[in-house]
């Protein structure tokens, strides 16, 4: 039994050992670094840089159609509903035909029935329906107003596009939205079918600075992220610019993206970014420049060491700026994090971002 306990208490203070050997190394990692500044590095370069102008907007898909019934019969079947995608000429509705088609019945059959008078008339005028091409015109017109062949075959026409409007078809693929009409009712009471929306693409109608407006051109790049998924930044590019300012010193532009996310929806509310070319600059970005006694201040890592400089920058966007006047040159590991305290010449650690 003695054994048995002291085998015990020897495993404890193994264990014992062990642990307090892990918690002296753990200190150890932590604090090898505690005398040094921590910092994480980019470097500068020579590049193109693109200044932006940021506003917001919202989409309107190019394309779209309210549909409507045009004419007035009872609803027999609707064949979509809201959030639907259909394809080009797919009946969407169908209205009761039963009295257009009598009625295009009829026409043909008075049509067919004229056809006869008017052969009638051309062979008591001493010529052949099959001659027509040999008729003269003036005479030609004599027996079609005699026989009412005319007025049959208009009547044949219209009948035939009546009977046409009693199915509601997609004019081009999309996706049905606004859908309020329901079976069993007649069309009439309903203003609209529905709205059929190509949300292949869409325009975004967004307002900016007349100081701004101004510097831009259609066809610049431009970069919109829906606020509903922020993620997603999507290109476009700059259609127009409507060259008029108005009363709150505004100018209205248009620019155009492709749904390429599928997420894009007609009326969704986004943020716009131009972006206009200004040539090479030397560009850091932006996290870089910190400030000293008032000053822009970058600091250079060289040799684990940070040496500040004075700069001034020029054109910014949301991620880098350009240095105007300062010793960054391309090339320059510049420090863009754990800058915030640190001095002149002194140690620094650079990390992995």
């Amino acid at each position: 039994m003695r054994q048995i306990i002291y085998g015990i208490i020897l495993i404890g203070m193994v264990a014992g050992c062990t642990s307090t050997a892990e918690n002296s190394r753990r200190f150890e990692r932590m604090n090898q670094f505690e005398d040094k500044n921590i910092v994480v590095t980019d470097f500068a370069k020579t590049d193109i840089f693109k200044r932006e102008f940021e506003s917001n907007g919202k989409l309107e898909a190019v394309r779209s159609a309210a549909l409507t019934y045009e004419i007035d019969e009872c609803i027999v079947s609707i064949e979509a509903e809201n959030g639907d995608r259909v394809k080009k000429g797919q009946t969407l509705s169908q209205l009761d035909d039963t009295k257009l088609h009598h009625s295009f019945d009829k026409s043909l059959r008075q049509m067919e029935k004229s056809k006869l008078g008017l052969e009638d008339v051309l062979i008591n005028m001493g010529y052949q329906l099959k001659d027509t091409a040999n008729i003269p015109d003036h005479m030609m017109k004599i027996a079609l107003i005699r026989s009412g062949f005319k007025d049959a075959q208009s009547d044949y026409e219209m009948a035939k596009i009546q009977l046409s409007k009693t199915s509601v078809a997609a004019p081009f693929d999309g996706i049905v939205a606004d859908l309020k009409a329901k079976e069993l009712n007649r069309s009439g009471q309903y203003k609209e079918f529905c709205t059929l929306i190509d949300d292949s693409s869409f325009d975004i109608v967004f307002p900016l600075l007349e100081s701004e407006a101004f510097e831009l051109t259609p066809g610049m790049e431009v970069a919109v992220v829906p606020y509903a998924f922020d993620s997603d930044t999507i290109p476009g590019v700059l259609s127009q610019v409507n060259p008029r300012v108005d009363e709150t010193g505004m100018v209205q532009a248009k620019a155009t993206v492709k749904n390429i996310t599928g997420r894009l929806a007609d009326g969704m509310n986004a943020k716009v970014i131009v972006r206009k070319s200004v040539g090479k600059r030397t560009i850091i970005p932006k996290s870089a420049v910190t400030l000293r006694q008032e000053k822009k201040v970058v600091f250079v890592c060289k040799n684990d060491t940070a040496y500040w400089n004075y700069v001034k920058v020029g054109e910014e966007n949301a991620a880098y700026c350009t240095i105007r006047e300062g010793n960054i040159k391309p090339g320059d590991e510049v420090i863009i994090d754990g800058n915030f305290n640190l001095a002149h010449l002194v140690p620094v650690v650079k990390m992995n971002r």
